[in-house]
């Protein structure tokens, strides 16, 4: 593996940079590994597979290739242990704001030393020292790229005053929160301007760059999701992607446009409260497939004579994952044995029905928030043309999640999954492999008996049968969710 890193750094590979990052012992910088600045001698070189490695190491992320800023480290190099997975989510999600480790090992199911090990036996840091530098590091994001002011990027980011801010800031980076600011207004001015951003209403607002490595196809996937926008809760544009969010600590609205430019979408947050921020943010790049290598998937399927003519411009699909898992799970439901269009208009009623409504502050057309599963599970869904039978399914698979039953995050095994989520009454393979692949993002599930997929396999008027389908399908394991996208795009 060190010489396919070195090779990598000499010839300054891009299609490395997040995979893995090298630090020079003499000078303690840390950089991606296409890096600009002169290649050092080998025997000065020490090699990491994660970020927090070398920022536990004493190493200070390179002001010109920006290892910390422009290479995005979210669960890249985990060795598919689910549990570190799952609490590094947690983590990124800010739940250590305002929970200790074992408060996240309880979450987690495990004692905190366990949950300790396991993050040095896989990532070599301690969960809470990667708590400390993914807060700094998101501070960054934020002085860089955002308006807002230093104390409030403090909170947002998570910190508990603005002298601890101050200190971790400056052991991770060398200079302080103010100072990267400065330099940064000269050198790489954010988008709008560094002043900060009115606001609206009771909302707070800010803005954000999400760096895709292109091709990026934002066009592609805004169309995906026009067919699919929930009247009052989505809004899509010919330029934009727009929503309403709640989570646990905040009630806002998000606006995603495309700046080609520089590589980046923009995202625009408006909330009640700002630490809501980071997670938010990591939804969002799940949402829009920033955090997959799609070069790794399409040399695995482009030379498919059945795919071929699914693909943009030569180059397969990103998936575009839910915002919301549970509202996806509803969406899902409600799209069993019926169109896309039906099902749409289905959870536009369900979301009308429940009045949730947004108040002041929203942009035209986010006028509700979905329901979350307790408020379902109240909600009288007579009156909306859903049969009953798919009522119950709806109000069965709102119980089951809120006993965890059944769970929504990604970080599982597909089997256990599909295990709890088929066990339920009304729940069908198609409904499982559909939910695991664009509500949870599972890259390898594949919906056999959809009809896109099977019209899309049909030669000379001969529909496959399903065993036919599954055996031509495990060519593309273990991206088959993407393959399924190459599949749908033949309709258009």
């Amino acid at each position: 593996m060190r010489q396919a890193y070195s090779t990598a750094r000499i010839t300054k590979n891009k299609g490395y940079d997040g995979k893995f990052f090298f630090g020079v012992k003499t000078t303690g910088i840390f950089c991606r590994p296409s890096c600009p600045s002169p290649i050092a001698k080998e025997e000065n070189v020490v090699y990491f597979e994660t970020i927090f490695e070398a920022l536990d190491q004493g190493f200070r992320p390179c002001y010109r290739c920006r290892p910390d800023v422009e290479v995005t480290y979210y669960n890249g190099n985990v060795n598919g242990i689910f549990l570190v997975e799952r609490a590094l989510e947690m983590i990124y999600d800010g739940f250590l704001h305002d929970h200790n480790l074992e408060a996240l090992a309880v979450a987690l199911k495990v004692s905190g030393r366990h949950l300790r090990k396991l993050f040095m036996d896989n990532l070599g840091t301690p969960p809470v020292a990667i708590a400390r530098y993914h807060k700094a590091l998101f501070a960054k994001k934020l002085l860089l790229y955002s308006g807002q002011p230093v104390t409030e990027i403090a909170l947002a980011s998570g910190f508990g005053s603005i002298r601890q801010f101050n200190d971790v800031f400056k052991k991770v980076f060398g200079k302080n929160p103010t100072t990267i600011r400065e330099e940064a207004s000269a050198l790489m001015p954010p988008p709008g301007s560094h002043k900060s951003l009115p606001e609206d209403g009771p909302l707070h607002n800010t803005r954000l760059l999400l760096k895709y490595r292109p091709p990026f196809h934002f066009q592609e996937l805004l169309s995906f999701m026009r067919l699919r926008a929930i009247t009052g809760v989505e809004v899509v544009t010919e330029t934009s992607y727009s929503r309403t969010f709640r989570t646990k600590r905040a009630r806002g609205y998000v606006t995603v446009t495309d700046n080609p430019g520089a590589s980046a979408l923009e995202l625009r947050i408006g909330c009640d409260d700002i630490r809501c921020y980071m997670e938010v943010y990591n939804r969002v790049r799940k949402m829009f497939d920033l955090d997959t290598d799609v070069s790794e998937i399409h040399a695995r399927l482009s030379t498919d004579p059945n795919l071929q003519l699914g693909m943009t411009d030569g180059q397969v699909p990103r998936l575009p994952m839910a915002f919301d898992p549970f509202e996806f799970v509803v969406r899902a439901i409600l799209g069993q044995q019926i169109t896309v269009k039906a099902a749409t208009t289905f959870a536009g009623r369900i979301a009308k029905k429940a009045a949730l409504h947004t108040g002041d502050g929203f942009p035209q057309g986010l006028d509700a928030f979905f329901p979350d599963p307790t408020e379902l599970l109240s909600l009288d869904l007579s009156g909306i043309g859903l049969p009953q039978t798919r009522q119950a399914t709806l109000k069965i698979t709102a119980t089951h999640i809120l006993n965890e039953q059944v769970s929504l995050t990604p970080n599982q095994p597909f089997e256990h999954f599909h295990r709890d989520f088929s066990a339920l009454k009304g729940i069908g393979e198609w409904t499982v492999h559909y939910v695991a692949m664009r509500g949870l993002g599972m890259k390898d599930s594949f919906p056999a008996t959809d009809l896109g997929v099977i019209k899309a396999l049909t030669r000379d008027g001969k529909a496959p049968t399903k065993k036919e389908v599954t055996t031509l399908a495990d060519r593309w394991r273990p991206y088959r969710a993407y393959a399924t996208l190459c599949l749908w795009n033949q309709k258009k």
